[in-house]
């Protein structure tokens, strides 16, 4: 384990009429269906929680920016979840409401398949009833990378990212045993594939000031995925203790799968119809954006340093990995949970100085350690801060080091 620091977008559709029932909304990858359960207040109510639970949950179907109003109107876009497009306040991170229901089956939550109901697959968050692939809309916008307004205030590190959407939980042990099954049966990822197809007319990110764009997927990299269910199981059996692996599905499901390498995350969110975050974009969501919190959850004010173990697992809480999204009160600004805590998380970029300008960028010189990020129950709540930036060799294995896929929007 490392044990010191190492150096709205539209989609349009054709015109239609809200009238509640399902609303499927195709500017997003994987496919998300969107089940409003009472259409006649969606966009009625558009204050304070419900408002914001809508913004979280669903995709708002409206016309020049305003909120949908009653079922029988007519719009001609649908926009994604962003508080840009909303003219009253609230804050995105109010406490979600019934009134809009989000279905996100990519392939490793079932895909629409008969299992989509296993344990690690829809039984995620404080109470064990979301989808564990609920993946919210971080909007973009401009924030100083690592400064977290307490123990660095450097402000010489600017960086932009697009909007993207980030998996609200880690990827957990019962969705990782997908990716497994369909590794074994021979799948591996495209040359190429992985990147931020959404960004620069589908060149994907760039490295600051050079001409180096996104590389995606190199296919010399298969080497490093397993071909078979037994040498998957002792792969991922890297530390008797903290693995989280089994190799029959039992009670780690909901649990974030650990001992994974990084071309092995990296592969998973490409089967799954994503792609490993950018230290940047990860940086950004962990700080709430621009408002640059000390840690996910600070607000009131974001250089806030209170913590403790009904914020998130650190050392001395549950002396292990705990089951994704069950400490509500340590979620971000825009609704992911655990990203202060519990493991850390593999990020796209090889560990160097940041690269500048950034504006939607990753370092892909490669180096010796790939970055990781938001510390782990192993480390104390110094490594959790929104500052912290460690890395270790992407072929390594670690009992408290997971990750989650980011998408396009």
């Amino acid at each position: 384990m490392p044990s010191s620091p190492s150096p709205q977008f539209r989609g349009l559709f054709s015109r239609h009429k809200q009238r509640g029932g399902l609303r499927e909304c195709p500017v997003f990858a994987p496919k998300l269906t969107f089940e409003f359960l009472d259409s006649p207040r969606v966009g009625a109510t558009r204050q304070g929680p419900r408002r914001a639970a809508l913004q979280r949950q669903g995709c708002f179907f409206s016309k020049d920016g305003a909120v949908a109003g009653d079922s029988g109107a007519t719009f001609d876009a649908a926009v994604p979840r962003d508080a840009s497009i909303l003219p009253d306040g609230g804050d995105a991170s109010d406490p979600p409401d019934s009134g809009a229901v989000t279905t996100f089956s990519p392939p490793s939550c079932g895909g629409g398949s008969s299992d989509a109901g296993s344990p690690g697959l829809s039984n995620c968050g404080p109470v064990r009833n979301e989808s564990c692939c609920a993946s919210p809309l971080v909007p973009g916008g401009t924030y100083y990378r690592s400064y977290d307004g307490v123990t660095n205030r450097d402000t010489t590190a600017p960086a932009t990212v697009s909007s993207f959407r980030l998996d609200r939980f880690e990827a957990t042990v019962g969705r990782f045993r997908k990716f497994v099954a369909a590794s074994s049966a021979g799948w591996v990822p495209a040359e190429s594939s992985g990147k931020h197809t959404h960004l620069n007319g589908g060149r994907g990110l760039s490295q600051g000031s050079s001409n180096v764009q996104e590389p995606g997927w190199d296919s010399t990299w298969n080497v490093n995925l397993a071909k078979s269910q037994a040498v998957w199981t002792g792969n991922l059996s890297c530390e008797p203790t903290y693995q989280t692996w089994t190799s029959a599905a039992g009670a780690n499901e909901e649990r974030p799968i650990v001992c994974e390498t990084w071309f092995e995350a990296a592969a998973f969110c490409i089967w799954d119809g994503g792609f490993l975050p950018t230290e940047a974009e990860w940086n950004y969501a962990a700080s709430g954006g621009d408002e640059q919190r000390a840690y996910p959850w600070s607000k009131n004010p974001p250089t806030s340093t209170n913590v403790d173990c009904g914020y998130a697992n650190y050392a001395g809480c549950a002396g292990t990995t705990s089951k994704v999204g069950g400490i509500p009160q340590g979620d971000g600004r825009w609704g992911h949970a655990d990203l202060a805590g519990n493991v850390w998380e593999w990020n796209t970029d090889w560990n160097q100085a940041y690269p500048t300008p950034s504006v939607d960028c990753a370092s892909f010189a490669q180096t010796s350690a790939r970055v990781i990020r938001g510390g782990s129950f192993y480390f104390e709540p110094s490594h959790l801060l929104a500052s912290t930036r460690y890395s270790v060799p992407p072929a390594n294995r670690y009992g408290a080091v997971g990750f989650r896929c980011a998408r396009t929007p």
